[in-house]
């Protein structure tokens, strides 16, 4: 799987999460979270970030959120069972 490949997948998964709600509609661009999740791939290449680190950082820091833990928990699993394809 490419990266770019792994890109699209983990923005399927936040989209499916939608950790913002209904704020996402005030995102301009938000284009299926694609952004945000080639940053957590970049992320957990640059610092060694685990996905659960990469995710919490990448999200939080984009949409000045706090993130539910047990959420951030659950789709982490997700996107780490799609980066170990």
């Amino acid at each position: 799987m490419t990266e770019d490949e792994k890109a699209i997948e983990i923005g399927k998964i936040l989209a499916d999460w939608n950790p913002l709600g209904d704020g996402a509609a005030d995102v301009n661009d938000l284009n299926n979270f694609e952004s945000e999740a080639g940053d957590i791939l970049w992320v957990m290449e640059l610092y060694g970030y685990s996905v659960k680190k990469a995710v919490s950082e990448v999200l939080q820091e984009a949409f000045l959120i706090d993130l539910d833990k047990e959420e951030l928990e659950h789709y982490s699993n997700k996107i780490n069972g799609i980066l170990s394809k």
